[in-house]
């Protein structure tokens, strides 16, 4: 009995530390880019075959290359410390794109800043690593678990102060003071040939005790904590667990709150493509945002760039609005193509269904509308009904079970999306 109490005791005086710990020592500046997406034109950008699989999908693959150098560009002319890539760093894990990629983000390393990666669902044992050779369809070689911490083991996995046994996820620190945690929920081990990844994450329990570890070490040497993952820790619009919760944590109520318990207030994710910052607070001390950055090679095509200081997280968003292959507004086609893109799969599905053509046309653009305004982030107030002028019963019955999804993505959650500066102490947003 006495020892209990002896243990007892000792996890409050750890609580109270954690809840106390110093975070004004940290001083630091990063950049976030996420979902990258890289796919290396060696693999086929003409012909028949890529153009059909661009018909179903939305991202900006023909210039992922060059949205990537932009994106160099912008960390090597700022004053920031270090990057983090919170996963989806290819194109379905092909190996030649993980290899080009590495050495890309070498470059960024060579300049002295440091880059620090974590995987996403496409870039381990993908059963869809395709080239796109003419008008066919080719699996080509990808990478497993293990290859992917060799590839980047100079970013994150070989500076590495601790590293979980079960999970690609780590432990280093980027700037005195700070610890990052890399953590790594992807379902990769499940993956079959020729079938598409696993989309959803979930941890093991032997990873959320590994990260209860690191919190009472982070307590006991006097660390703060930031971490980032590929998939989110909590919703970013009402209604989104329902409709794409393959985007969000497995538990992701549990999660999150474990999380902010271990005193890491700020998670930074990727996956949904859209710029987004969510935040769940319990009491005046234990609260976390999850700050999820939308894809290089989706419209807006964000960089975020942080800093830390006097214990407050200053955030900005930078959008890539120049490729050199492109003279033109490339702001106004990157949205367009986003657009196009959704509202086109909504279309053909609907067609499926047996829906008019017309309406199919008219709903499906109202998807595509909503769904780009929400990959922006911040959100205009004000009501977006649906418009169902002239679509017959059939279109109406479909599109009512997909009007809380709309209503969803036009209603900005709490905080603000692209700038802001949040108090790492108490949770205030300026």
């Amino acid at each position: 009995m006495r020892n209990n109490l002896l243990i007892l005791l000792f996890l409050m005086t750890v609580n109270i530390s954690a809840q106390n710990t110093n975070t004004s020592t940290v001083n630091t500046s990063f950049m976030v880019f996420s979902d990258p997406h890289y796919y290396d034109p060696s693999l086929g950008t003409d012909g028949k075959a890529f153009d059909k699989y661009l018909d179903q999908d939305r991202k900006l693959l023909r210039e992922s290359r060059e949205l990537l150098l932009e994106a160099i560009k912008l960390v090597e002319e700022s004053d920031v410390h270090f990057v983090m890539i919170p996963g989806d760093l290819t194109k379905d894990g092909t190996k030649v794109s993980h290899l080009e990629f590495a050495s890309l983000m070498s470059e960024i390393e060579a300049s002295g800043k440091q880059v620090f990666v974590v995987p996403g669902n496409h870039d381990i044992s993908n059963g869809e690593s395709n080239s796109f050779p003419g008008d066919t369809i080719e699996l080509v070689e990808n990478i497993n678990a293990q290859e992917f911490s060799e590839i980047y083991a100079g970013m994150g996995y070989e500076e590495a102060l601790y590293r979980d046994t079960n999970s690609l996820s780590y432990v280093v620190e980027p700037a005195p003071g700070l610890w990052l945690l890399g953590l790594d929920a992807c379902l990769y081990r499940g993956n079959q040939p020729n079938h598409h990844p696993h989309t959803d994450g979930m941890f093991k329990d032997e990873t959320l005790n590994w990260v209860e570890k690191i919190h009472l070490l982070a307590v006991e040497n006097g660390k703060t904590i930031i971490a980032f993952m590929h998939h989110g820790i909590m919703e970013h619009y009402k209604g989104q667990e329902k409709f794409y919760g393959e985007y969000i944590v497995n538990d992701y109520k549990k999660v999150s709150k474990q999380l902010a318990s271990y005193n890491i207030k700020v998670v930074f994710t990727g996956h949904y493509h859209a710029q987004d910052i969510s935040m769940k607070k319990w009491d005046d001390e234990t609260f976390v945002f999850d700050v999820e950055t939308g894809s290089l090679v989706t419209y807006p095509c964000p960089v975020r760039e942080i800093s830390i200081a006097n214990d407050s997280m200053y955030i900005s968003s930078h959008f890539i609005n120049k490729i050199p292959s492109y003279d033109d507004d490339f702001t106004e086609y990157s949205r367009q193509f986003v657009y196009d893109g959704i509202a086109g799969i909504g279309e053909n599905t609907m067609i499926d269904m047996g829906l008019r053509p017309e309406d199919a046309a008219k709903l499906s653009g109202q998807i595509g509308a909503a769904f780009v305004t929400h990959y922006v982030g911040d959100e205009p107030t004000g009501k977006h009904p649906l418009d169902l002028k002239g679509v017959k019963f059939k279109g109406r019955v479909i599109i009512s079970f997909r009007k809380k999804l709309i209503k969803g993505l036009y209603e900005d959650i709490f905080p603000q999306d692209n700038n802001l500066v949040i108090s790492l102490k108490t949770g205030e947003v300026r």
